[in-house]
């Protein structure tokens, strides 16, 4: 996967001073939330803790175990650095160039790892000037099989050099966010590509869930046999006399260690634990195709992992799904065995049902042999839509249109969208079920709000559906300036 040039990689773990140590998000160029934005990190057990930030000012007592916590408040957006001291005594921590804004977390698999210069929209990214007001801190890919209290990373600012090494889904809806809300944007990027969703999420995080019994448990034996595989193969690698054998089982041996990137809440452990509590406005999710194996599941995993990522920071707060675009056509006759249709319609389910979750919907993008696809560009401007729409209540509109009503109406059925669409090319993307089991492409017109799906021959079809395949044909957009595309969707579920 892309990854960013070895000099943004310069990472140091805690910024400290002896016993004073601060998180890395608290270095030099980092953006603090605005509003109230909480410092911490460790000190002498009993010390006192000061910290400034230009005007404001805070003060803690470093706990039994050398943790303190406080929060700076009433703090403005700015775009003119300043210094961040955080003192202890004759200690003292300072980081220069911290700015104020909205700072967004960006996390999950492969698609939010994957980077600007793998865009299509890269030439236009880097013919852009300079802006101080992105800043990206990109979390060191640490996987860890205990919570641990650091992390690697560096805050980056914008600029044609730089954004190349950038999360593209992150960084242009931190773009898109910014030209709205004239705000400096800060952007914390926690992502690994192949991973689940169950490797971000803490330990215990089902617990409240009954299809998820003893979920931990098999989690548990599941470490305890990769490591009773580990040790066997690697008695065996002494004994084996061909050099290429060996060769092989030691890489078979590097990829089977205690700790691994798709280990069970590893990527929590090592890459957000770190910094639970830290001040941000909500968090961007593009994560899924490695889940999408039990697409139904996905509504308790993904669900259960955002409720503990609120309980965790004891708060609930804005949690915005990338709805997978299209990947990987099939042929017609295996549709109902498509798991990508299914796996959509359980993060709109979430995004329904979950506290704090919203989702932006994508489905007529993406690549049919490329589950990466590289025009990431209105992926993260339809993510910020969302977020002006819902969190910042700048735009009146930025989800995508969806079915709030659906009934047969003869041999044709009625869907009524919540506000008026418009049917593109010849509206194909329509299926309709008939008596004898067998589904048909249907026909659609729109007429404001309602889209009416028939199709010839076709008497009184049992169901109706829309964008169901992995990679379907898609016709119905918002018919507003936004043109945002309608998700799939399907009368039956």
């Amino acid at each position: 996967m892309p990854r960013l040039v070895p000099l943004l990689l310069a990472l140091a773990s805690l910024a400290s001073a002896a016993d004073l140590k601060v998180n890395r998000l608290f270095s030099d160029h980092a953006v603090l939330q605005a509003g109230e934005s909480a410092v911490y990190g460790k000190a002498r057990p009993g010390a006192k803790v000061s910290v400034s930030f230009g005007k404001a000012k805070a003060e803690a007592v470093a706990d039994a175990n050398g943790v303190f916590r406080t929060a700076l408040k009433g703090l403005k957006p700015t775009e003119q650095g300043a210094e961040l001291v955080i003192a202890s005594g004759d200690e003292k921590v300072v980081a220069q160039d911290v700015i104020v804004g909205e700072v967004w977390v960006g996390s999950g698999q492969s698609n939010m790892d994957w980077t600007v210069n793998a865009t299509h929209a890269l030439q236009d990214a880097v013919s852009r000037p300079a802006d101080s007001g992105i800043r990206m801190f990109t979390v060191a890919r640490v996987p860890s099989a205990e919570p641990v209290e650091d992390i690697k990373g560096a805050w980056v600012l914008a600029d044609p050099k730089t954004v190349p090494g950038f999360s593209a889904s992150a960084f242009y809806f931190g773009r898109e966010l910014r030209a709205n809300i004239r705000q400096p944007v800060g952007l914390i990027v926690s992502s690994i590509g192949g991973t689940r969703a169950e490797a971000w999420g803490p330990k215990g995080m089902y617990a409240d869930v009954p299809e998820a019994k003893d979920f931990d448990a098999k989690e548990e034996a599941g470490i305890k046999a990769r490591a009773a595989n580990l040790a066997k193969l690697n008695a065996r690698i002494p004994q084996e006399k061909d050099a290429k054998a060996a060769a092989k089982m030691k890489q078979d041996a590097s990829r089977l260690g205690p700790v691994w990137s798709n280990g069970p809440h590893m990527n929590w452990n090592g890459m957000v634990h770190p910094w639970v509590g830290h001040s941000f406005r909500g968090v961007i999710w593009y994560q899924g195709e490695s889940n999408a194996g039990a697409p139904e599941a996905y509504k308790w995993v993904l669900g259960s992992m955002i409720k503990s990522w609120h309980k965790a920071w004891g708060r609930e707060f804005p949690f915005i799904i990338v709805q997978l675009p299209r990947f990987m056509a099939r042929k017609p006759e295996a549709v109902e065995d498509a798991n990508w249709p299914k796996i959509r319609e359980s993060m709109e389910w979430i995004a329904d049902n979950v506290p704090g979750a919203m989702m932006s919907v994508n489905i007529d993008l993406g690549e049919e042999k490329d589950i990466h696809p590289k025009d990431k560009l209105p992926v993260g401007e339809r993510l910020a839509a969302v977020a002006l729409q819902r969190v910042y209540k700048a735009r009146a509109v930025g989800e995508a249109p969806r079915v709030i009503k659906a009934e047969r109406d003869g041999d044709a059925w009625k869907l009524t969208y919540d506000r008026a669409v418009t049917i593109r090319g010849e509206g194909k993307g329509f299926g309709l079920l008939k008596a004898d089991g067998q589904w048909a492409h249907a026909a659609a017109r729109a007429d404001g709000k309602v889209v009416t799906v028939s199709a010839d021959g076709v008497k009184e079809p049992k169901e109706v559906r829309y964008a169901w395949a992995n990679f379907p044909e898609v016709c119905v957009y918002s018919a507003g300036e936004d043109a945002l595309p309608a998700g799939p969707w399907r009368s039956s579920k």
